[in-house]
C-alpha cells in the first residue's frame, strides 16, 4: 500500500492542522536538548515520545551511534512512550492523535541559524517500508528562513499543516533563522496507517 500512496505524490498535504501560536506558546516552556549532541550542529529537539516518557532520553541522539557505543539495539519503534509534551499540549495531541496507534519516535526540531541536515535518504536499503514520515512545519520553515531542499528543489509549506513526505528520496535542510521549528512523526508503515494517510489527504 505504500507504493499505492506514492501514486498521489511524494509530498502530500493532509487535512490535519493545529493552532501554531498556541503550540509555540506551550512548547516554548520546555528545555530543548541538543539534537544528536555528538555533532556540533545548531539543532535542538523536544521529545513527544521517548524510551521511558522522560525528556532526558536517548531519542534525540543518533540511535545507530548510541547502539554501537552501548551494545544496544534500539530503533525508531523503541521510543513510543508519550512525554509530558504530549500530555500537556492540546495542539500536539491534535496532530498526533490520528497516528497514535502506530506512532514511533516523535519530536519537535528547532533549527537555529546555521542548523542543517546534509543531503541524505532516511531509508538506505531496498526492503519493506517499515515506517514513514509525517512532518508538520510549525514556524519559519519556508524560504528565506529555512531551505528544505527536496531533490534539489525548495519545498513550500503551509505552517501548521501536516504533510506526508517520502523521505526515501534525497533531501536536506539548512536554516537561516533561530526560530525554524517542525514536528517530525515516525509512523509504522502498515495497511491501517497508510489508509489513515489516505483518509486525511487534503483534496484541493
Amino acid at each position: 500500500m505504500y507504493n499505492n500512496l506514492l501514486t498521489f505524490g511524494d509530498i502530500i498535504e493532509l487535512d490535519l492542522s493545529c493552532d501554531t501560536s498556541q503550540l509555540i506558546n506551550n512548547i516554548s516552556k520546555y528545555e530543548w536538548l541538543k539534537y544528536n549532541p555528538r555533532k556540533d550542529i545548531n539543532r535542538y529537539g523536544l521529545s513527544v515520545t521517548s524510551l521511558d516518557g522522560k525528556l532526558t532520553g536517548i531519542d534525540l541522539d543518533s540511535i545507530s551511534e548510541y547502539n554501537k557505543e552501548n551494545n544496544t539495539s534500539y530503533n525508531e519503534a523503541s521510543f513510543k512512550t508519550f512525554t509530558e509534551v504530549y500530555h500537556n499540549c492540546k495542539e500536539t495531541r491534535k496532530l498526533v492523535e490520528p497516528f497514535k496507534p502506530w506512532l514511533w519516535r516523535t519530536h519537535f526540531l528547532n533549527f537555529r541559524k546555521g542548523g542543517y541536515f546534509p543531503p541524505h535518504r532516511d531509508m538506505r536499503r531496498i526492503d519493506e517500508q517499515d515506517s514513514f514520515r509525517i512532518l508538520v512545519p510549525i514556524r519559519g520553515c519556508n524560504v528565506p528562513e529555512l531551505y528544505f531542499m527536496y531533490e534539489e528543489k525548495p519545498l513550500h509549506f503551509n505552517m501548521g499543516y501536516a504533510y506526508f513526505v517520502n523521505t526515501n528520496k534525497m533531501h536536506s535542510i539548512f536554516s537561516y533563522s533561530d526560530k525554524s521549528c517542525m514536528l517530525v512523526m515516525n509512523v509504522e508503515s502498515n495497511n491501517e496507517s497508510i489508509k489513515k494517510v489516505g483518509d486525511l489527504i487534503r483534496w484541493k
